[in-house]
């Protein structure tokens, strides 16, 4: 399946909330409100936990590999040489001496504000205003990291350090003279995981421990609602019924953000490569895109 299949994940979003709307209209307004209520807390409880612990879950567990994995990729000039490629790439015919880059970056002052003065006087001319070189340079911090990422993990925690680059640039000042100790890279490696590619791992356990308590959670307690209500179905009112199918709709909005999260979760495993779960097909969805969008945001 491809792009043109975007209109499957909104199939499945109706889907799920007419299920929820028919067993919820049979079970009459009190208890799809009590069972609805019951799920609600369920999911807030699975977010919560799950918030709370995913940042602890990946410092335990991955970081020092995540450490070890970007220390492998930063061979001796890696960033300097990269970095030169980049702004030789550009368009702008510059020729880059990398014995500058190196010092710009090992000094560690003024790091921006000194790489924007050489590359518009490289070749002896402006290429730019200083904000438009000045984005320019930033845009290669993020792009020279997410390809010393990519060279030994997935292309999701790749491309998150680029974007967290993207988002806040000042962290190269601190990261350019670590980066360029050709003695050791050890502390750019730290720096690196723990800064950029890091969200992309919480991220991960966050959802992964989403599902797993929810789906726990909503168990106990629809066994422990079980025990309590009654089942006698014959006796609710036709208003009963269609409150409780209202209603319904709302849990229907809750078991679709469920499945959203698990969507993502697989998303991210294919490092959004997979031919149907990628964010290009389900940004074409109408309805399903906005509970893939709240489940991004967490």
């Amino acid at each position: 399946m491809g792009n043109q299949f975007w209109w499957f994940y909104d199939v499945v979003a109706v889907a799920i909330t007419l299920v929820c709307v028919f067993l919820s209209s049979r079970k009459g307004t009190m208890k799809a409100a009590i069972t609805t209520v019951g799920y609600g807390v369920a999911l807030a409880l699975a977010l919560g936990i799950s918030s709370s612990t995913a940042e602890n879950l990946y410092k335990t567990t991955l970081r020092s590999s995540c450490i070890n994995n970007i220390n492998d990729s930063l061979k001796q000039d890696t960033f300097v040489n990269k970095y030169a490629s980049y702004l030789e790439s550009m368009g702008y015919s510059l020729k880059v001496s990398t014995d500058r880059l190196d010092k710009i970056f090992h000094s560690g002052k003024d790091v921006d504000d000194e790489l924007v003065k050489y590359v518009n006087n490289v070749n002896g001319r402006r290429i730019g205003e200083d904000d438009e070189v000045r984005g320019l340079v930033h845009e290669g911090y993020a792009v020279v990291i997410r390809d010393i990422v990519s060279q030994n993990m997935s292309k999701y925690a790749a491309e998150t350090a680029a974007m967290e680059i993207r988002r806040d640039s000042s962290g190269i000042q601190e990261l350019a003279p670590l980066i360029t100790d050709i003695d050791d890279r050890a502390p750019a490696a730290k720096y690196i995981a723990d800064n950029y590619t890091a969200p992309a791992y919480v991220t991960m356990f966050k959802l992964i421990g989403f599902l797993i308590l929810f789906v726990a959670a909503a168990v106990l307690i629809y066994l422990i609602l079980q025990q309590y209500m009654s089942k006698d179905e014959a006796h609710i009112s036709v208003g009963d019924h269609i409150c409780g199918g209202i209603i319904g709709i709302i849990k229907g909005g809750l078991f679709v953000t469920v499945a959203a999260a698990l969507v993502r979760v697989w998303a991210i495993m294919g490092s959004d490569e997979m031919l149907f779960f990628n964010n290009s097909v389900i940004d074409q969805s109408l309805i399903f895109k906005y509970f893939y969008t709240f489940v991004s945001s967490l």
